[in-house]
């Protein structure tokens, strides 16, 4: 269990972090299947398709594989190269539905772009740090030439998330980018301070006190682009920020002190924000863990559900949501894609 705790915790790469003072419950799960190689992995990517039908996940081992949404049934499964290259962390369709971007921890800004029909592989998307701190994304030669696309219009760039590391060991910086939905404003985290910028000409907006000291700091803008929720392993809670000021609007602080937050995630009407990660448990063997979802209420910071159960030793993915919000997916450590019911507000 000990090899197991420490694997789960270079997956996430958080922090141990709570419990629930609410019954600790599984979602009313669809399907729920383990990679078929039956070798040892986690899933870390999920999206679903804005027609509804397909999902992709991205997997530790390299794979990523795309699975009918209703019942979870193998499409097809492509290998991400070259070989000794990351994870498969992000799985990401466009907006017609068309293609998937894959995005591997090995390979820097690049996404590489498959046809989602059959898994092709047709192009890349480059993303790029501009000197006024602005993070751009083009398509290479071959994706023009297969969507006629020269710019970036098949894609939602809120879909997206960017990480750079500078440096080395202990002294290892982190920042991480995240996008609005309304396309005007990046943010950033790296050492306790999110950054605010106009994308369109880098202006910093806002410096805001929050996020983590180290790593990267899990966080979304609102639908609506007016907020932005970001977790901090200390105080272990989710912060709300209004964009406009940086005035803080809500709390959402885990039950106890001993939970793992990996993602954050709104649903699509910005009305729930869930939080996936792992929780530690002491039992009369020693400590154990588990997968943690939990769904809040933007309104007023109240925790709706915690899902304990059918999530594995941890939640290793951010959520992904069908068009009609009645169900989500996400994926665990042990190599499991789920898809359950979304449950009441």
């Amino acid at each position: 269990m000990t090899r197991q705790r420490s694997a789960l915790a270079l997956v996430l790469g958080l922090c141990l972090t709570t419990s629930s003072l609410h019954a600790q419950t599984a979602p009313q799960i669809v399907w729920s299947i383990p990679t078929p190689s039956g070798l040892a992995n986690s899933i870390v990517g999920v999206g679903w398709s804005p027609a509804g039908g397909r999902l992709a996940v991205g997997s530790t081992d390299r794979w990523v594989r795309a699975r009918a949404a209703s019942n979870g049934a193998l499409q097809w499964s492509t290998l991400q190269t070259p070989i000794g290259s990351g994870t498969a962390d992000q799985t990401i369709f466009s907006t017609d539905s068309a293609m998937v971007a894959a995005h591997n921890s090995g390979q820097g800004w690049t996404w590489r772009v498959h046809r989602a029909a059959d898994g092709v592989f047709v192009g890349k998307l480059v993303g790029t740090l501009q000197p006024n701190g602005v993070v751009t994304f083009a398509p290479d030669a071959q994706l023009v030439a297969f969507t006629g696309d020269v710019g970036f219009n098949n894609w939602s760039l809120a879909n997206f998330s960017t990480l750079r590391l500078v440096g080395s060991g202990y002294n290892k910086i982190s920042t991480n980018w995240v996008f609005s939905p309304n396309n005007a404003l990046q943010a950033s985290a790296s050492q306790n301070t999110i950054t605010i910028q106009r994308r369109s000409d880098g202006a910093v907006l806002l410096l805001i006190t929050g996020g983590n000291a180290r790593g990267a700091t899990p966080m979304q803008f609102s639908p609506d682009s007016m907020t932005l929720a970001a977790y901090t392993r200390t105080p272990n809670e989710t912060t709300l920020f209004r964009v406009s000021d940086g005035a803080m609007q809500r709390r959402f602080t885990n039950p106890t002190s001993n939970e793992g937050v990996s993602f954050v995630r709104f649903s699509p009407g910005g009305t729930r924000l869930v939080t996936t990660g792992y929780q530690p448990f002491e039992t009369p063997e020693g400590f154990e863990q588990r997968g943690m979802i939990r769904f809040w209420r933007v309104s007023d910071g109240s925790l709706r559900h915690s899902f304990s159960s059918g999530t594995g030793l941890g939640v290793t993915s951010p959520v992904a949501w069908n068009p009609a919000f009645t169900r989500f997916a996400f994926g665990t450590y042990d190599g499991r894609a789920v898809v359950a019911t979304v449950p009441s507000p």
